[in-house]
């Protein structure tokens, strides 16, 4: 009969306990499906743009149920609107470890390690958030961009044609793309890619800048004119097309036009250094020996390391009789590296 008793005693025992299991299982799915109900009112008030009411919501969300990775990366987002990236990283990588196979939050914190210019690292996280399933095309762009930075033009140029394929019309894809092919230069293709971004969006006025380049390497100097006129047309103080403008008109022997773009640069942009080599050089051609010394000395005033100026100040001074003057100016540019420096150095011994 003890044996009996003991029997019963012992299956009353785990009776219990699995009733008692069963209970926290049904608790804690009355927690997860609460927290769920405050998650999803927090990402409506994120749609609306309400994002305090949305902090708070997937506050309340975590202090119901704490495992809840989504919460954790929807705050994520909320705090790189806030510039908190400290805290939006912390958030990421507690979404990532309550649940990993979740390609979004390695997008969200690769996104971070762009902002903070950590490429490779970025680079790396882009790739985990594909391989888990977000295929979106913010992805392949983004991390096209990081192979850019890292310099891995074919890996980029793939990358910004699966962003297009994903998205037809998506205008800073090729815009990036045909920097890409300008990179690894394919010109005339590069310019069909900016062609097509600007098409799809006319406001981004760096591809105008940039298609101009292009055409400038194929010999299309008229066409490129164009180009730098059209961005500068629509932002006049866009001053790297002004300056790129009147580089083409000194390449094509326009000196006053030259002369004109870059002044406007200085006026737009005065510690913009190269301009001010330039209208040196412009001056030069023009036998305005004088003019061209002082813009010289303004951008080495500018940029003590800016070697060309040095040398070309040379130039000048040498025009000017300063011979001393000119030998110390170009002596100074070998040193900052320019390889031209030494013949005329030659010239002073």
């Amino acid at each position: 009969m003890k044996h009996f008793k003991i029997t019963i005693l012992l299956l009353f025992i785990s009776s219990f306990a699995i009733a008692q299991a069963n209970e926290i299982e049904q608790e804690i799915l009355k927690l997860k499906k609460q927290a769920k109900l405050i998650y999803n009112e927090g990402v409506r008030f994120a749609e609306q743009g309400k994002i305090t009411d949305a902090h708070k919501k997937f506050d309340a969300a975590l202090f119901i149920y704490s495992d809840f990775a989504l919460p954790y990366l929807e705050r994520a987002k909320i705090l790189i609107l806030t510039n908190e990236l400290d805290l939006a990283m912390n958030d990421c990588a507690k979404a990532i470890e309550l649940n990993d196979k979740l390609g979004e939050a390695f997008y969200i914190r690769a996104y971070m390690k762009m902002l903070m210019n950590d490429h490779q690292n970025a680079l790396t996280d882009f790739t985990h958030s594909i391989q888990k399933g977000f295929t979106e095309p913010q992805s392949y762009y983004y991390r096209g961009l990081m192979n850019f930075e890292l310099k891995d033009y074919n890996s980029a140029l793939i990358d910004f044609t699966m962003a297009i394929d994903k998205d037809y019309d998506f205008a800073y894809a090729y815009n990036e793309r045909a920097s890409t092919k300008r990179m690894l230069s394919d010109y005339h293709g590069a310019i069909h890619d900016y062609k097509q971004a600007l098409s799809y969006d006319s406001t981004i006025v760096i591809a105008y800048d940039n298609m101009a380049s292009c055409k400038i390497k194929t010999g299309d100097f008229e066409g490129a004119l164009e180009d730098y006129t059209k961005a500068i047309t629509r932002d006049p103080d866009f001053y790297i097309s002004l300056n790129n403008r009147g580089n083409a008109y000194y390449q094509m022997s326009n000196y006053e036009l030259a002369l004109n773009d870059f002044t406007k640069v200085t006026e737009i942009k005065k510690d913009y250094a190269p301009a001010y080599n330039n209208l040196g050089i412009t001056k030069i051609e023009l036998q305005n020996y004088l003019g061209a010394e002082k813009d010289f000395d303004m951008a080495i005033e500018l940029d003590s390391e800016y070697g060309e100026a040095y040398m070309n100040r040379g130039y000048a001074r040498e025009f000017l009789g300063k011979f001393p003057a000119a030998c110390a100016d170009w002596r100074k540019a070998q040193e900052l590296g320019v390889e031209d420096a030494e013949k005329y150095i030659v010239e002073c011994e």
